[in-house]
């Protein structure tokens, strides 16, 4: 068995390429197409804790939705950069007049598409974005899809300008125990590794599932590690943990700091 392949089943990547599909995740998709298929256009808050796998949704969505999607990942922008560069996905030149009548350009170009902006952690956004975003989506030009984490959100939504205007919230969460051993076996299971998967138990399920109470970002660390440590005991004869076991996550653990020692 290469456990340190196995390793790689669980590092994490931002890439639709390596996304797992739980019932939540299937369930905000749905909520998604749903509203831009029977709504007006308006401001979606994609909302979480850190870890819960926000980013690897918006990527999923970007690549397999099938609606045209503008997406940013990193938040610092301008907003007369922000304008320019959705003029410039157009194809259209981008004329040099003030940050109004780009607005009025960008608002023409769009007005009767359907495209989806999409910014990843969009709590990071300064207070001049926001309300550019807040004209932009007044406009009905666009919809908008801001990820941001949860309690960021709140704080957002109890401004004036966002309450009193039409949103929703979607929230992605932490995954059940049924859903962890479903990923933990799936992942194994594309490695031929339905053995080793086998071996693992409902007790190390819920002693994983303990540990990172669902959180994505965390079950994923804990596993890599955790046959990190099985491939490094492999190579080096350490017969006590050459097998995936209870003192493994253990140990895999503590390194991530899931638990103090």
């Amino acid at each position: 068995m290469d456990y340190l392949e196995l390793a790689q089943c669980f590092e994490e990547k931002i890439s639709s390429g390596y996304y797992h599909q739980n019932s939540g995740v299937v369930r905000i998709k749905n909520q998604i197409a749903n509203i831009i298929d029977n709504d007006t256009k308006q401001l979606l808050f994609l909302t979480g804790e850190p870890g819960v796998g926000k980013s690897a949704f918006l990527k999923y969505l970007e690549s397999k939705f099938s609606y045209d999607i503008i997406k940013f990942d990193i938040p610092f922008l301008e907003p007369i950069d922000f304008v320019k560069i959705l003029i410039k996905k157009t194809g259209t030149k981008v004329d040099n007049y003030s940050l109004e009548e780009l607005i009025k350009q960008v608002v023409f170009l769009y007005k009767n598409s359907n495209y989806v902006v999409v910014i990843d952690e969009a709590q990071l956004l300064s207070n001049d974005m926001m309300e550019i975003i807040r004209i932009l989506a007044d406009s009905k030009a666009f919809w908008f899809i801001l990820a941001m984490h949860e309690h960021e959100s709140k704080k957002i939504l109890q401004e004036p300008q966002f309450a009193s205007r039409p949103h929703k919230i979607l929230q992605l969460q932490n995954i059940s125990l049924e859903e962890c051993r479903e990923y933990i076996y799936s992942e194994l299971e594309t490695k031929n590794a339905t053995m080793l998967a086998n071996t693992i138990t409902d007790k190390y399920i819920k002693y994983i599932y303990k540990l990172t109470q669902g959180n994505m970002r965390m079950l994923k660390k804990l596993l890599y590690i955790s046959f990190l440590l099985i491939d490094y005991a492999q190579k080096n004869n350490e017969e006590r943990y050459k097998a995936f076991n209870k003192c493994i996550i253990t140990m895999a653990a503590i390194e991530t700091g899931l638990i103090n020692a």
